[in-house]
């Protein structure tokens, strides 16, 4: 009967010993997996980040063009508006001129 006791006794502190590994193995993984999701996180993050950055980067740079693009319209149809204001003033200049010179010289229109 001691035998049995023995042998179980024994048998106890084997299974004990290889419960203890085994606890020790799961904490092992478990700090694992907690550092691999963390270094995933951080990859997806910075990840996120840089597309974040290009995206804006893009929408910048097309709305830089676009002003570009509206600011040279609106400087052509300025530079057209005083070429004609230009024009007119000069054809009124032509005309004042002859009508004064007119005047002075006693003529009627």
């Amino acid at each position: 009967m001691v035998s049995r006791v023995e042998t179980t006794v024994k048998a106890l502190i084997e299974f004990e010993s290889e419960l203890d590994k085994l606890r020790a193995e799961a904490l092992e993984a478990k700090s694992k997996m907690i550092k691999d999701a963390e270094s995933l996180a951080e990859s997806v993050r910075s990840g996120a980040i840089l597309k974040a950055q290009q995206q804006g980067s893009e929408r910048l740079a097309k709305a830089r063009a676009e002003a570009e693009d509206e600011a040279e319209s609106i400087k052509r149809e300025g530079e057209s508006a005083l070429s004609t204001f230009g024009s007119s003033i000069s054809k009124r200049k032509v005309k004042a001129t002859e009508r004064v010179v007119r005047l002075l010289l006693g003529e009627t229109q």
